[in-house]
């Protein structure tokens, strides 16, 4: 027993010591420690409230704190005066900046830094900078950064901090607790949210990181541009459609739509059009690949399966339309740079109009909803060609993590509903893909009605599907080596707009006629053309699912694999 009375009072004896050194080095570096922290602090702290995660971003902070207190401890030190004072000012100098500018990120786009908004700027000159400012800065953001300005100068002027109360034995008590109640939450940060933990910590790493990215696909791009094929020779331009729109979605299984027999209602507004026959639903679609880069490639090239050369060295659906006197719109929900965007920025930079709901690149995914886009379309279709226009709208659709493709007021469907023999928590990510293609039916459907009282065609096609535990399968995503079924059979849906259907009733019967044939989206590119009666040499109808040569015979190759015989007969 008095074993260990005696070690506790040794325990306790250390923890008031090295409290009172804690005291003592905070008094000391008190400046520094909050400028520096500060800087680092509020804009992920924002970021994290906005997601409404404020137990992570009080854990972020304590741990923060702690990471900013060993930086300091660190630069202490070096046996120089002016070294360390220099270097202290140094990281002030360059961590501030960023820090505001991170400020400036979240406040206008709700994002931290990424190689997406560092690439903007890398690749914004002066007369874009000047117009950057004057949509973004206004008299409010003025006064907030003059006022950031002045506090910081006063700061420094007045030495504020040496006004704190930081003497006596009350100011060493809150020391202590504020060292244990730093700890308890430090150590939840790297048990409970480590994939908070391990990533950038600070406003200066993700600027570095991004930077890096930024500048590495900023070249690779470049090279991109200099090898693509973009002269155009029209055969045949008999065009007058007035508004096409592809809608490109992201990840859509079609076996998880209700629309082609799901059993849970997740598709009810497409239903509705389908009751209506309002819309053409193709059943027997499946995509070249199961990855995005690939199908980019693919599908609005001539590039397909069975090609000799590289895809850049094909015209682009883009180019020719362009050709053929379509203003063109891209408005994407994704990436706007990155080495997986760089094929749908190459279309996006051919169309006269490219819009992104926000600058990010492939790796940042911050959950922008796909309605974000409706403002893009309804600015693109208010100031459209009179004569013809091409719409291209690039959807997150069901892309993973799946909770971040919907807003709260789409949650139908819990794991509670989910009949696959899964455990629990996958049954969970399987509702929550659900939900996303709920919501998925009615951004979809909220585009189409967009188009209603005008002369249009839409069509409706994913990249790709997406695997999520389908037939009892471990797996949710999509991975191009050993795919299934469920990440390449996509929805096909087309819908014509009563005034398209009056003028142009040969076509809609077309689409309407050929809703079972076998098709693969690597020939998509000939199908829009003979929708809209436009034709280059390496145009070829046999290729066109709506095309009377349509050919029945061409085999669909997956993987290596014979779709039809090898993947689609094992499963019937």
């Amino acid at each position: 027993m008095l074993v260990h009375f005696i070690n506790d009072c040794i325990i306790m004896k250390k923890f008031l010591y090295y409290t009172a050194a804690t005291h003592r080095f905070l008094r000391r570096n008190l400046a520094f420690i909050t400028e520096f922290f500060f800087a680092s602090f509020l804009s992920f702290a924002w970021y994290l409230v906005k997601g409404e995660r404020t137990d992570v971003m009080i854990c972020y902070g304590f741990t923060l704190f702690f990471a900013v207190m060993l930086i300091t401890r660190l630069i202490n030190c070096i046996d120089n005066d002016w070294k360390r004072t220099a270097l202290k000012g140094i990281l002030l100098i360059v961590t501030v900046p960023v820090g505001i500018l991170e400020l400036f990120v979240m406040y206008n786009y709700g994002a931290v830094l990424g190689a997406g908004v560092v690439g903007a700027l890398l690749e914004t000159n002066f007369n874009e900078s000047v117009e950057f400012l004057r949509m973004y800065v206004g008299p409010l953001e003025v006064f907030y950064a003059a006022a950031l300005l002045i506090f910081i100068y006063q700061f420094h002027r007045r030495k504020l901090w040496l006004r704190v109360p930081w003497s006596g034995r009350t100011a060493a008590r809150i020391t202590a607790v504020f060292l244990l109640i730093a700890s308890v939450y430090t150590v939840r940060m790297v048990t409970e949210y480590y994939e908070i933990f391990y990533r950038p910590f600070l406003p200066l790493h993700r600027f570095v990181l991004a930077l890096d990215v930024a500048v590495e696909n900023m070249l690779a791009y470049n090279e991109l541009r200099k090898e693509a094929v973009t002269e155009i020779r029209l055969t045949r331009n008999d065009s007058s459609i007035r508004d096409v729109v592809f809608i490109l979605g992201e990840s859509t299984n079609r076996n998880h739509m209700s629309l082609y027999g799901y059993y849970l209602l997740n598709t009810p507004l497409l239903q509705e059009l389908k009751d209506k026959e309002e819309i053409a639903v193709y059943t027997d679609v499946v995509s070249p690949h199961s990855n995005t880069i690939p199908v980019l490639q693919k599908l609005f090239t001539f590039s397909h399966n069975e090609s000799d050369k590289p895809w850049y060295k094909y015209n682009n659906l883009i180019d020719i339309m362009n050709a053929a006197g379509y203003k063109t719109h891209w408005l994407s929900n994704q990436e706007s740079s990155g080495i997986w965007g760089n094929v749908a920025q190459y279309y996006g930079e051919r169309s006269d109009v490219h819009r992104y709901t926000r600058l990010r690149e492939s790796r940042e995914d911050e959950g922008i909803l796909d309605e974000e886009l409706f403002p893009l379309i309804d600015e693109a279709i208010a100031n459209r060609d009179d004569k013809k226009n091409f719409f291209v709208i690039h959807l997150m659709g069901g892309h993973g993590l799946y909770y971040n493709r919907y807003p709260y007021s789409f949650h139908k469907f819990t794991e509670k509903d989910i009949k696959l023999n899964v455990n629990e928590s996958h049954k969970l990510i399987v509702a929550e893909y659900d939900n996303a293609l709920y919501y998925n039916d009615y951004v979809v459907t909220e585009i189409i009605n967009r188009f209603r009282d005008t002369e249009a065609l839409v069509i409706y096609l994913p990249d790709h599907g997406e695997a999520v535990y389908d037939e009892g399968a471990g797996f949710a995503g999509h991975i191009e080596e050993n795919a299934n079924r469920h990440m390449i059979e996509v929805p096909l849906i087309f819908w014509a707009s009563e005034k398209f259907r009056e003028k142009y009733p040969d076509n809609w019967a077309r689409i309407v006629s050929c809703t079972d044939r076998p098709y693969m989206t690597d020939d998509m590119i000939h199908t829009v053309l003979d929708l809209v009666d436009v034709a280059t040499e390496d145009y070829e109808p046999g290729r066109s699912i709506v095309n009377s040569r349509f050919d029945y015979d061409r085999i669909r190759i997956f993987d290596g694999a014979d779709y039809d015989r090898e993947i689609k007969e094992d499963h019937e």
